[in-house]
Parts: C-alpha cells; structure tokens; sequence
C-alpha cells in the first residue's frame, strides 16, 4: 500500500487524513484517523473501523469519544474509510463495487435510474476490498499508531452491513467483533445468506462477536410504499428482490444461520430499534451496538 500523504483533518479535530493507494483495489481511498484519547506509552489500543467515511466518520467518532470518557467503551482508535472528497465517480458509485460480494448484472444496469448518476461502477468487490483492509491497511496503521491489530472491530450500515457479514464469512478470525448495521440482505436474491449456510456447515466457530441491528421502519409495508411513488419506467428496472425489501426478517434469518455456528466464544445478537429508519438509525447503533460488543461483564 502507497501512502500518498498524511494531514491534519480540518473537519474532525485530533483526526488525522491518509490517503492511500493499495495493492488489491485499484483506487484511492481516504482514511480518517482518530486516536484514543489517553497518553499510550508502551500500550496498544483496539481500533473500530468503519466503511462509508462520507456517512460514518462523524457519528463513530464522537460516540466513541463520549462513550470512553464515561467509562461506556474503552479507549479505542477510530478509522473510517471512504473516498477523495473529489472522487469521480462519487463514493455513491464506488461503495458499491467494494461493499458487495457477488457480481449482479441486473442492479448495475438500474443504478443510473436509482442515483441519477449516468456513470455506472462493476459490483462484487468485497473480496479485493477485505484483502485491503486485512493485509495492508491494518498493518500499516499497526506500524504507524500504539494499535492492536488483533483487537479490531469491524462496522458498516446498509451495503456496509452486507459487507461486514461477507467478512465474516470469509475470514472469520480476522476481526473480534463484528456490527452490521441494516445489512442490505436482499443482495442479489440473498446470495450472502447462501453463503452463510455453506460457512457455518464447513468452518469452525471464530471466536467473535457478531451484533445485528435494523431500524422498525425498515419494515416491508414501509418500503413497499416507497417503491409505488416511483416512476413505473424506474420500478421496471429495479431487480424484483428491490421490490419486496425486508430488512428485519433477512437479518432474523441470517441470526438463525449463524447460531448453528457452536463453539469457543462465538455469539450473535439481533436487534429491531423503535422508530428508526434506514436512514436514521446509524447513531444508535453505533451507540448500543459498540457498547454490548465491548460489554465485558
């Protein structure tokens, strides 16, 4: 991995910017850097990483701050990824590509219609994108900060969410815990719950935290509802599995798949929060999601 530079970030005080140029993505990412707020000395700290910076980094940040200064979390790093504040094709675009696990020809062809962008980005990226992550961004922050790699926590919301999943089905051991944020489980007619199925009949328990969470209003009748205000050419492209959403019972069935997952220190948690949406659930879940993965009692 190339680290085209490092500055002081203008935005989030203490924050520290990296962009990069890896390896296994051919791209640049943008890494907002937040360190724990204690004298390190010869102690290294766990570190939360987060995909979506553009959406994420100011919610992780300042719950993780609060939350250590009451003795809520512990000291933690925080490291949200997302893209060149310039990036073109925009982050809307390029999450795609490196958030999903599998290839699907039919919501590429229907993301000009769904972003108004006339650009279009491959998806299935996830695999390039965990390599990045787990072989040379995390070693690099290792080297660089009074980091942990073994105690790293991994986040995201929506595609986010989908892809914190796909991580732990692929590499199981590589992160201690794991927060998927309405996970977007519809992709491509649920391949990852297949995955899921053929991960926890082949491989052994990881011993990891895994904590779920969607909002009640990401519910079925609510996004049926917003699929019929659309245009009838824009309902005509989205894939059928777009059509009938069902955030809470895909992550149910995905909490269901991973309990036959037994053994060491493995668990999983699913949770339904009231009154929030896809839209607005991010900082509650980072909130109590963080917290019950950190419990230690």
């Amino acid at each position: 991995m190339k680290i085209i530079s490092k500055q002081q970030d203008v935005l989030f005080s203490g924050s520290e910017v990296w962009l990069v140029q890896p390896e296994h993505v051919d791209d640049v990412f943008r890494i907002v850097v937040t360190p724990a707020r204690v004298s390190s000395g010869s102690e290294r700290f766990g570190v939360v990483i987060a995909t979506d910076a553009e959406l994420s980094a100011g919610s992780l940040l300042s719950t993780v701050r609060s939350c250590s200064i009451g003795f809520d979390l512990p000291p933690l790093f925080t490291v949200s990824i997302g893209y060149p504040l310039d990036a073109k094709p925009p982050f809307v675009l390029r999450r795609n590509r490196d958030l999903t696990p599998t290839t699907w020809p039919a919501f590429e062809a229907a993301t000009p219609a769904l972003t108004g962008l006339s650009e279009r980005m491959p998806t299935g990226g996830s695999e390039p994108f965990l390599a990045f992550l787990e072989d040379e961004l995390i070693p690099a922050l290792a080297d660089a900060l009074p980091i942990d790699s073994d105690d790293v926590t991994l986040t995201g919301q929506s595609f986010g969410g989908l892809f914190v999943l796909d991580a732990l089905l692929r590499r199981p051991d590589r992160f201690r815990r794991y927060l998927a944020v309405s996970p977007s489980l519809w992709w491509d007619d649920g391949a990852l719950l297949h995955s899921a199925e053929r991960a926890v009949a082949t491989k052994p328990a990881p011993g990891a935290r895994v904590y779920m969470c969607v909002g009640e209003l990401e519910n079925k009748a609510r996004f049926g509802a917003q699929v019929a205000r659309l245009p009838d050419q824009m309902k005509q492209l989205l894939p059928s599995a777009m059509t009938s959403l069902d955030v809470p019972g895909d992550m149910f069935a995905m909490e269901q798949l991973l309990r036959r997952w037994v053994g060491g220190s493995f668990s999983v948690e699913a949770h339904v929060y009231p009154e929030e949406s896809h839209e607005s659930i991010m900082g509650a879940a980072l909130s109590r999601g963080l917290r019950r993965l950190y419990l230690t009692v």
